[in-house]
């Protein structure tokens, strides 16, 4: 048996704009399959009659571009050249990013009904 469960319109939203950052910053044509995927799953929820906003798009777009840009140098394992303050003073910035990245997310949820809330409990992004 073959199922396919429809992943949740913020989740979908949040992973197109990843792989379309992935596919500008560093040029991965591989993502462009991917992304295609994305894309037509966006466009079956729009057949299914629901308002998509371009805003969640935009939004989205903006907070993963930054929590990339602030990951950047980590990732290439520069940490000696950042320092340790700086480090920690991006991983805060991370963090509250994240937050940000979350509740755009619950918005999604909450205008669409698609999905569900993340809660985070007992963790620092809450």
């Amino acid at each position: 048996m073959n199922f396919k469960m429809e992943m949740p319109l913020p989740e979908l939203l949040d992973r197109l704009v990843i792989v379309r950052l992935k596919a500008e910053r560093i040029g991965d044509k591989e993502k462009e399959e991917e992304l295609e995927f994305y894309n037509k799953e966006l466009e079956n929820y729009r057949k299914k009659g629901l308002i998509i906003k371009n805003e969640w798009l935009k939004k989205l777009y903006e907070v993963n571009g930054k929590i990339w840009d602030l990951e950047a140098d980590i990732r290439k394992g520069k940490e000696g050249e950042l320092g340790l303050e700086e480090v920690g003073r991006r991983a805060i910035e991370i963090r509250n990013l994240n937050k940000t990245r979350i509740s755009i997310k619950n918005e999604i949820t909450e205008v669409t009904g698609s999905g569900f809330k993340d809660v985070k409990v007992n963790h620092a992004s809450e």
